[in-house]
């Protein structure tokens, strides 16, 4: 194994060769074979991205049979793109992942298929010679050849793999934006290295992929969240009050002679620390229609409201609940407030590959969502969000009831309609027409 083409870079060190070892496992995942390439280059096309200014050894230092990989990251190196976008791929260990997988996985198989389906002998030749030089047989044949279409194909399979890397790490970034992970405030990082072949997976799912562009778009997803202090005795300082509780006394109001002092704490006049601590919100509990007349941009606009609140509810440290509907209530979606990396990509699997289709029965859902909280494995909802578009009848005593019962309130979201049934039982009411952006907020900010 050759020494890396990076400046600064200890190829020994542990945490450097778990990046090689990390990018390679995950390549034969994805490929479903072995991944013969260089670790150190593996290594390289990591830190490629990660480093804010990765410096590349000079060229006379390098091998014979070093040449190839060391043009391919050159070419990386000297990639608009690639300077663009490192201001969120650098200290970003996820993102920087998944451009170097992403990145040689594409390139392989670009070359694979070059090999098999170009017209051109020559261009044939050419993509199996680099596929040699990189895969580590016989390294020296990757620079024989026509120079001059080696050089040509290097740069188009270069430009191309890249290029849909670019796409693939975008979407992780648009992944760690929805769950909240990238702010400041927001706790620990699910930044889903772990499980990054998972994420580049589901990159392949073109409804996924339309709703994280949709959610990408909107600057303002994730500034908004509610908070509720009460007053404490042992919280937080928040401001200053007068009283009499010595617990809370500023220290300031010990240095008044004893008569001016007692004087003050009778009459309740002593200047206080005022105190509070932060409380708990309850589960966030979604329902969303999933009938036939849902279908289309109604539902993609649903489901970009679903991660949304997602967002918000790991932002506020709250358990989210989720039930798809037709004309039956679909089993329900848990996504603790503790949930790891694998279990946000499940529940995002599962929403971008629901379809529209079936009835509406907007009563029965309601009535499931409040035995999951009065019976079921779902406690302390405060909320009850109901997405839909439907326009039937509405069993407003045994909803009241249930509500109730639940101690929930319902905040109820008509899509390009209205229901006047829905509108007297719920709490909120909404209606939305444009299913923009700005409709979105409106929905995850109330």
């Amino acid at each position: 194994m050759s020494d890396g083409y990076l400046r600064g870079v200890d190829y020994e060190d542990p945490i450097v060769k778990y990046r090689g070892e990390r990018i390679s496992h995950t390549l034969k995942k994805l490929m479903g074979k072995d991944v013969p390439v260089d670790p150190n280059f593996l290594v390289d096309s990591y830190y490629s991205h990660y480093l804010p200014l990765p410096l590349m050894r000079p060229e006379e230092e390098v091998p014979q049979e070093g040449k190839l990989l060391y043009k391919f990251l050159e070419m990386t190196l000297s990639s608009d793109a690639v300077i663009t976008n490192r201001n969120y791929s650098v200290a970003n260990s996820a993102v920087s992942m998944a451009l170097s997988i992403s990145y040689m996985q594409n390139l392989i198989e670009e070359l694979e298929r070059v090999k098999k389906t170009s017209q051109s002998k020559e261009e044939r030749e050419a993509a199996e010679q680099l596929l040699n030089g990189m895969m580590g047989g016989n390294k020296k044949s990757g620079q024989q050849g026509n120079q001059e279409s080696m050089e040509k194909l290097m740069k188009q399979v270069h430009e191309k793999a890249l290029s849909k890397a670019m796409e693939d790490a975008n979407m992780v970034k648009s992944m760690q934006k929805i769950i909240g992970g990238n702010g400041a405030g927001t706790g620990s990082m699910l930044n889903f290295e772990g499980d990054i072949h998972e994420v580049l997976r589901l990159s392949k799912i073109t409804e996924i992929k339309k709703i994280l562009e949709f959610l990408s778009g909107m600057q303002k997803l994730g500034s908004f969240t509610r908070k509720v202090s009460t007053r404490y005795s042992k919280g937080e300082l928040y401001g200053y009050e007068k009283g009499s509780d010595l617990e809370r006394i500023v220290p300031s109001e010990l240095s008044m002679p004893d008569e001016i002092f007692y004087l003050k704490l009778a009459e309740a006049e002593t200047l206080l620390y005022e105190k509070q601590i932060r409380e708990s919100l309850g589960p966030l509990y979604l329902l969303l229609d999933k009938s036939g007349s849902m279908d289309g941009e109604k539902i993609l606009w649903a489901k970009a409201v679903a991660l949304a609140l997602y967002s918000r509810a790991r932002r506020e440290n709250r358990d989210f609940y989720m039930r798809f509907f037709d004309n039956i209530p679909y089993p329900l979606i848990k996504v603790m407030k503790s949930a790891k990396s694998k279990d946000v990509i499940k529940m995002i699997e599962y929403i971008g590959k629901i379809r529209g289709g079936g009835g509406t029965d907007i009563s029965r859902s309601v009535l499931s969502a409040c035995e999951d909280i009065r019976e079921g494995p779902v406690k302390g909802v405060s909320e009850i969000i109901l997405l839909t578009d439907g326009e039937d009848k509405i069993a407003e005593t045994a909803v009241r009831r249930s509500l109730k019962d639940a101690k929930s309130t319902l905040i109820s979201v008509m899509i390009r309609g209205d229901n006047n049934d829905l509108r007297r039982v719920s709490d909120n009411y909404f209606s939305v027409y444009k299913l923009d952006h700005e409709d979105l907020l409106k929905i995850v900010e109330a």
